[in-house]
């Protein structure tokens, strides 16, 4: 598969990274139980791009969308974050 960076050509970046960027690329699949918060008011990362991920998670993909928050949910929401975390590190955890 070609790499295909994520920016815009004329978009500025730091170069030193771009190694990683290209590992990045390479990745197909995620085999570790995950967990994805995203807020419903995000208005930098559109909410709808972390639905419909679990192909790409061979162990799990579970999506948490909080409700009237925006780009920070552990600032905005720190409770609910961490309840969150809590939640999918229990049903993660192997006995």
């Amino acid at each position: 598969m070609p790499y295909r960076s994520r920016f815009l050509a004329d978009e500025p970046r730091d170069f030193r990274y771009e190694s990683f960027a290209r590992g990045l690329a390479e990745v197909e699949s995620i085999g570790i139980p995950t967990l994805m918060m995203h807020g419903a008011k995000d208005a930098c990362d559109e909410p709808s791009g972390s639905a419909s991920q679990e192909r790409f998670f061979t162990a799990g993909y579970r999506r948490v969308l909080l409700e009237g928050i925006g780009h920070f949910p552990h600032r905005e929401a720190p409770d609910a974050v961490a309840q969150a975390i809590d939640r999918h590190l229990k049903a993660s955890a192997v006995p």
